[in-house]
């Protein structure tokens, strides 16, 4: 099953990746076909018309503020 889902706010994680590549919308999710919820793939906007495909493994959710 998908950790995310359409419209979440995700972060990219690793030290190599740029900052106008860090946090993006999640707009599109790919399930992958042997049911390995690792290797499900999430296409991500991140602004400025970068969309980018990305494994389950290299995000997480972006924590939301409380108001």
């Amino acid at each position: 099953m998908p950790k995310f889902k359409v419209g979440d706010r995700v972060e990219r994680v690793g030290w190599l990746v740029p900052e106008y590549m860090r946090k993006g919308i999640v707009t599109g999710v790919i399930p992958n076909k042997q049911r390995q919820d690792s290797f499900n793939e999430y296409e991500v906007n991140f602004g400025n018309k970068l969309i980018m495909i990305v494994y389950e493994t290299q995000l997480r959710l972006v924590p939301t503020d409380p108001q």
